[in-house]
């Protein structure tokens, strides 16, 4: 049995670790962790394990720093409709959010968010479309290197030429947490080729079995992680049509 020293050692190894991902995804704005803080460089202290055991429902609306980290976001699994397994039940990665944490890094109110936002040109080559996003964290940067990369690829085109939008202040259906759209580092992209558990369902009710439903390509979820954009399509809760920036969730 582990003493009671390394039992604490291997703890403040694992959740500094943890607390790492923060410091490399967000540099302009963490400055340093320490045994269960998460420092900003403003001299904010935000903690990052309340300590409290949570079931999902607490997960989705009451999520700490640690609690966003908790599901690995698979990097090596695209789930399809044929031949590959479907995400299983309630594994969620990036849907647990701490919401201080982004009204902080993005704008406490509309107002606040709108200061930070620039526009960018989606497929400038061929749909030419002006798209709200946020400065902040040079996403707007982000978003328009995944633009131009999706553009030397024809073939998929047909996911991504008829965005359904990035920025709009807004709750997410059925709830009053904050949509990541709010902070502008989302985007919807083609709703005629997007499912959406509630949608399918007809419900809100997160406890309800669903059938995975999934007509995006391997390729483009490819393309948007590599840029920081994790993909609304590995969740049980699956929103095929949604991605959204979270580098924290995608470091190796």
């Amino acid at each position: 049995m582990l003493s009671g020293f390394v039992l604490s050692a291997f703890y403040f190894y694992s959740t500094t670790y943890a607390q790492s991902e923060y410091l490399k995804a967000y540099p302009d704005h963490i400055a340093r962790v320490t045994k269960n803080q998460i420092i900003w460089k403003d001299s904010t202290i935000m903690t990052f394990d309340d300590g409290k055991k949570k079931s999902f429902a607490d997960l989705l609306q009451n999520a700490d720093l640690e609690d966003q980290l908790v599901q690995k976001y698979p990097l090596t699994t695209i789930h399809h409709p044929r031949g590959e397994p479907s995400p299983s039940t309630n594994q969620d990665p990036g849907r647990f959010r701490y919401e201080p944490f982004f009204r902080k890094m993005y704008g406490n109110t509309q107002e606040e968010v709108r200061k930070n936002l620039t526009e960018i040109v989606w497929l400038p080559k061929t749909l030419k479309k002006k798209l709200l996003v946020t400065k902040v964290n040079q996403v707007d940067k982000h978003f328009q290197a995944l633009s131009d990369e999706l553009e030397q690829h024809p073939e998929l085109m047909k996911y991504v030429d008829n965005p359904a939008g990035t920025f709009s202040y807004r709750v997410i259906s059925g709830t009053d947490r904050l949509s990541m759209h709010s902070y502008g580092v989302a985007i919807d992209i083609n709703l005629n080729l997007s499912h959406y558990w509630q949608w399918d369902c007809k419900c809100k009710d997160e406890n309800v079995p669903l059938t995975y439903k999934n007509l995006i390509s391997a390729k483009v979820v490819e393309i948007f992680e590599k840029h920081g954009f994790i993909w609304g399509g590995k969740w049980y809760h699956y929103d095929t049509m949604h991605f959204e920036y979270r580098p924290e969730l995608l470091l190796k």
